[in-house]
């Protein structure tokens, strides 16, 4: 649990520092997303990959790089990046860049086992299960837990009780 705290280090710094700091805690937070989210056994059979994939232009490409091979749910990690929501299907955890519509992607996602982030503002009310926050210069996040249950992700309660917001049916 202690681990999980320190996710919310403050972001401080020169503003090029602080962009840096911010990604690489960002990277940190989908690489724990994915260790604190459990998928339909479905999901994961026959794939000897976890894929971590973007859609559309992220600002962490370097950080993200550097979760490749880490393991999660016994499998490595593989960062992979697409600009066409067709190509994300495969995907388990999939970051929606903050230019890229949201509505198509969130409506060909939403009932498939794939976990959805994103940095763009309302990306929870609009179905997604996980959007980034900055608060006083520090990395939060909120969770949609009827989005999650559509997909047939189940969110760790160690997750949800981090969450500055909580909305669905299963609210703190």
């Amino acid at each position: 649990m202690a681990a999980l705290l320190l996710w919310c280090a403050p972001v401080t710094a020169t503003a090029a520092e602080a962009q840096q700091t911010e990604y690489r805690l960002k990277a940190a937070f989908l690489y724990n997303f994915s260790r604190f989210v459990v998928w339909p056994q479905t999901a994961l059979q026959e794939r000897s990959e976890f894929s971590l994939c973007t859609l559309g232009e992220t600002r962490f490409k370097g950080q993200l790089d550097s979760l490749v091979g880490k393991i999660v749910h016994n499998r490595a990690i593989v960062v992979k990046r697409f600009y066409q929501v067709e190509d994300v299907l495969s995907c388990h955890l999939v970051f929606i860049g903050e230019k890229q519509d949201q509505t198509e992607p969130l409506r060909t996602l939403q009932e498939q086992p794939v976990l959805t982030v994103s940095n763009v503002a309302g990306f929870t009310e609009r179905g997604g299960i996980i959007q980034f926050m900055l608060i006083a210069n520090k990395v939060r996040f909120r969770i949609n837990t009827d989005a999650a249950r559509s997909a047939g992700l189940t969110i760790s309660s160690k997750l949800l009780s981090l969450a500055v917001d909580v909305t669905g049916s299963h609210q703190r």
